[in-house]
């Protein structure tokens, strides 16, 4: 059964604003980024399931939610999930990084100035390395057209949540993740847009040093078969976990399958088995 009742948002002064993000739970910390349709919200599931084993923080991306705009470059997004893991002094950090959010997660991973354990990547990419300042990607851009075209932020909100799902998914599937993408903003689409077409992590990926699990749907259609396969290339050393029937958004579609690679993967990074975390900086 999925929730929808989320934390209740808590605020960090960053630059001229603010970011906008949920803190649940004791144990190890798991710092969880959504994608281009969600916010702090997408993680509900997580947040009831494993809150009593983990300590659960999940942000609303720069332009998403109710966090402040502060730039549409991934250093940028970067430098403000840096400032919440340093002001929250978080260590031994397993990042979850869905679809837009594993590109951030990703170059978290490879920044010797945060203390990272593991990496789980979800229906995410590369990025697209496009040139800097180029017209934005149709893939954006379609989107910007269509939110503006739409009657509402609850007809918009309904065609992304089926645009992610396979045919037949359940209804109740289709409200969640309509229900958490009514908080997407036009400066959502078009910083994260911007950040994705831009960004391309290929080179440093060779550079990671924690474990990886690659989380995928079979159905995925937002992820493309190459873009797929262009991950999978630069991380030969990932786990990789395939869900037969999700789309791109496993977390949502199959959460109890979801948290059960999350957990195993999470047992294997620190050794959870009844003895006491070992505190280690991943240098």
């Amino acid at each position: 059964m999925l929730e929808f009742n989320a934390p209740t948002l808590k605020y960090l002064p960053h630059r001229h604003g603010h970011i906008a993000y949920r803190d649940t739970g004791v144990g190890p910390t798991l710092f969880l980024l959504h994608g281009m349709n969600g916010n702090s919200k997408s993680w509900t599931n997580l947040f009831h399931s494993l809150n009593s084993s983990y300590r659960l923080i999940a942000w609303d991306a720069p332009s998403f939610g109710k966090s402040d705009v502060f730039g549409d470059s991934i250093e940028e997004y970067k430098n403000a999930a840096k400032a919440l893991i340093r002001t929250l002094k978080l260590e031994n950090i397993i990042l979850i990084g869905h679809s837009m959010g594993g590109l951030i997660a990703t170059q978290l991973a490879n920044d010797h100035d945060v203390s990272i354990s593991g990496l789980i990547l979800s229906s995410t990419h590369l990025g697209f390395g496009r040139p800097k300042g180029d017209v934005l990607m149709a893939r954006y851009a379609n989107r910007i057209e269509t939110f503006n075209s739409k009657q509402s932020n609850i007809d918009y909100s309904i065609e992304r949540a089926q645009r992610n799902t396979p045919e037949g998914t359940p209804r109740t599937v289709i409200e969640f993740l309509a229900n958490v993408a009514l908080g997407i903003r036009l400066e959502s689409i078009r910083d994260g847009g911007r950040m994705s077409q831009e960004t391309d992590n290929t080179t440093i990926c060779n550079n990671l040093k924690v474990p990886v699990l690659i989380l995928s749907g079979a159905k995925d259609t937002v992820i493309s078969t190459e873009m797929h396969a262009s991950l999978i290339a630069a991380l030969p050393g990932a786990t990789e976990v395939v869900f037969p029937k999700a789309g791109h958004a496993s977390y949502a579609e199959y959460p109890d399958q979801f948290i059960f690679e999350v957990t195993e993967f999470a047992k294997k990074v620190w050794n959870l088995n009844g003895a006491v975390l070992t505190k280690t900086k991943i240098n």
